[in-house]
């Protein structure tokens, strides 16, 4: 039979068939080039030439998929197969009731077909992500047979990774937009775009930055405490009496006392302003993470003094006191008696005594004898000449003297660097001054010692010499720069300030009830002492993060308001186009209200789809960053990925915003949908 004989079902039976080897033939053509990159990798060549046959059966394999794709969307029987019968009502319209089946009705398209337009965009952007997925596989994964340097292998796995991400979110966009297309108008489809888009926007930006406020809540919390206690007035002498009457309230965890000041450190020839605080080792690690930040866990036992190295701070007094107006006695050792002898005249030969005053007839070398300082007891000494290794021995077989270096980790530390007190400093200030654990440091307070002036009288200000405990780490780049650690004990020694603190520290089981505890001590210990929380210590950072998530979730509820004018026009152009459809509706009954029902209903329809798309797409795409997570910078963030932290009350806000900006976006279509007058509509 001819083909211009073929009946039609003939016909669109070879076509049907024709376009699904194509989609086969396509897909296996795909996994072969796939399959042939991946397992051939050690045979490409060193030119790399290799690469275009690994990637030839991808490319024929995508053509052949997106033609038969398109073959098979142009059988007549596909384009009509899920048409829309206006004659049949199904038990869910009647269910919905008369007026959510005519605004549905005119919601969805007429005549279901699939959206050429979508289809290349999404084969396009399949293309670009699985090329991405070989190109990271091959010149990112395994050492490729480019010769690049470091930091062109770095910009290349950049654009490479971005290539990949880019091309699948393009396909996973294309895919439900093609959808939407499929069941819906295009004038319906619109609005829901711009509501999905806007509303899952609004989603991933909130999530990431509650993320960053999560992540710096947490640095905070692990670096100070959940409450303050600190006195308005006077020295805070008594804290020990207050420590225990704040331990006694039931729900606080932990107190530890505290003192602060703020000192230069010197070091390697380098000055920064920082902030010492004075803490008690046995308590602070139970009131902030302290403990947990540092790089070496025994570094909080290294900051007492090694060794107590007393010997040059005692004075020894004198076994006897002087009497008013005595002779101070000579030592009991001093030689006495006799004349000074005259060493400078040779003795005479008569042989007059060595003590005989006259200085003649002594004999030099026995007067050398006489006064040569005596070896120590201990001293290792032997009458054999001193050995020349410059010549071989006999015997030997390589006279050479090897000197061997050995290498310590750890510092050799004096005796004096051991006995002074430790000090820990942050990882920001090690690269800034170039500290490493053992080094001396030296603090110096703006605070003066009235009584230690110098030679005109000006008192000196306090300072002390530290050794480097141990390093920490917070995360908080403001933290681990400008705070170091020392004992309470040596911060009060250090600036003459006796057994006084600034104040207490205290930690709850929840910080978001620290105001309930900060209430509670309060009444406990009187007006006399100050108690405030870590909110109310960082009300002004805080602040600002809520007012820079209020200002971005307007700036991203206008796309979602962009999207509802969409759904002001889609509804007016139903209106002219349907007027005389209200007419008749009108003339059978209908009530004005009735008509603004309808249109309120379409609104609500379109806010509820295309909302549930957004808040999915956003939630999966958060999902998406934490499970696999997005790299930053940490020279630049301080953080190696993208934080991601989603509240559910902003997943509420922005679902109630989507849908309330649809709904009132159908008022004004509404209103004038119910103006039109049965005659006027009818005489058109």
């Amino acid at each position: 039979m001819r083909p211009d004989q073929e009946s039609p079902e003939l016909a669109r039976r070879r076509r049907h068939s024709r376009a699904m080897l194509e989609i086969v033939a396509g897909v296996l053509l795909i996994v072969a080039g796939v399959v042939l990159t991946v397992f051939s990798f050690d045979l490409v060549s060193a030119t790399g030439g290799k690469y275009i046959i690994a990637f030839g059966p991808v490319i024929t394999g995508f053509v052949l998929l997106a033609h038969g794709t398109l073959r098979l969307v142009d059988i007549p029987d596909v384009r009509t197969l899920a048409a829309v019968d206006p004659n049949r009502r199904s038990p869910d319209h009647v269910s919905l009731g008369f007026k959510s089946f005519v605004a549905m009705r005119y919601l969805m398209a007429r005549t279901h077909k699939v959206s050429r337009l979508s289809l290349i965009v999404a084969f396009l952007a399949l293309f670009i992500g699985v090329c991405g997925l070989l190109l990271d596989h091959l010149v990112i994964s395994k050492a490729g047979p480019f010769d690049l340097e470091s930091d062109a292998m770095q910009r290349t796995a950049q654009v490479i990774t971005g290539v990949k991400i880019g091309g699948f979110v393009l396909l996973f966009f294309a895919l439900i937009i093609g959808a939407l297309r499929y069941v819906y108008s295009f004038f319906t489809a619109v609005p829901l775009v711009g509501v999905w888009i806007g509303t899952s926007a609004l989603v991933c930006v909130l999530s990431v930055m509650s993320g960053f406020e999560s992540d710096l809540r947490e640095k905070i919390l692990g670096a100070n405490a959940h409450i303050q206690i600190t006195r308005d007035h006077g020295d805070f002498t008594e804290w020990r009496e207050v420590k225990k009457r704040v331990d006694a309230i039931p729900g606080v965890v932990a107190s530890t006392p505290y003192a602060t000041s703020e000192v230069v450190l010197a070091a390697n020839n380098n000055g920064m302003n920082v902030v010492i605080k004075g803490i008690d080792p046995k308590s602070v690690g139970k009131v902030t993470e302290l403990v947990k930040d540092l790089e070496d866990r025994d570094a909080m036992t290294r900051l007492e003094p090694l060794i107590a190295d007393t010997h040059d701070l005692v004075v020894k007094t004198s076994p006897a006191p002087v009497k008013p107006g005595g002779e101070d006695p000579p030592p009991a050792d001093m030689p006495r008696g006799g004349d000074p002898i005259d060493y400078t005249q040779p003795e005479a030969e008569s042989g007059s005594g060595a003590g005989s005053g006259s200085g003649s007839g002594t004999d030099p070398d026995a007067l050398a004898d006489a006064v040569t300082d005596p070896p120590p007891p201990d001293l290792l000494a032997t009458d054999d000449p001193p050995i020349d290794y410059s010549q071989p021995r006999t015997g030997e077989v390589d006279p050479t003297i090897h000197v061997v270096d050995i290498i310590d980790e750890q510092p050799i530390l004096s005796r004096r660097t051991q006995s002074l007190p430790g000090i820990l400093v942050g990882r920001e200030l090690v690269k800034q001054t170039h500290l490493y654990t053992g080094e001396e440091v030296r603090l110096v307070s703006p605070l003066s010692d009235p009584s230690n002036p110098d030679a005109t009288g000006t008192p000196i200000p306090f300072n002390r010499d530290y050794r480097v405990a141990g390093v920490f780490f917070t995360g908080m780049y403001e933290y681990d720069l400008k705070y170091v650690y020392v004992t309470l004990d040596s911060l009060q020694e250090f600036l003459d300030r006796g057994d006084a603190v600034e104040g207490i520290e205290v930690r709850v089981p929840n910080p978001d009830d620290a105001d309930t505890y900060v209430a509670t001590i309060s009444a406990q210990l009187g007006p006399d002492y100050r108690v405030q929380s870590w909110q109310d210590l960082n009300r002004s950072l805080f602040s600002a993060l809520k007012l820079e998530k209020l200002a971005m979730f307007i700036v991203l509820g206008i796309v979602i308001l962009v999207a509802s004018f969409s759904i002001l026009g889609n509804l007016i152009m139903v209106v002219v186009e349907k007027a005389r459809e209200i007419a008749l509706l009108k003339t059978l009954g209908a009530s004005d209200s009735s008509i603004l029902l309808v249109f309120a209903i379409q609104g609500l329809m379109i806010g509820i789809i295309g909302t549930a798309l957004g808040i999915g797409t956003g939630l999966a795409a958060c999902f998406a960053a934490k499970r696999f997570g997005i790299p930053l910078n940490p020279e630049v963030y301080y953080i190696d990925r993208m934080p991601v932290h989603v509240e559910g009350m902003s997943v509420l806000y922005i679902a109630f915003a989507g849908i309330m900006f649809s709904i009132i976006a159908t008022f004004y279509p509404a209103i004038v949908a119910a103006r039109v007058r049965p005659a006027a509509g009818m005489r058109h």
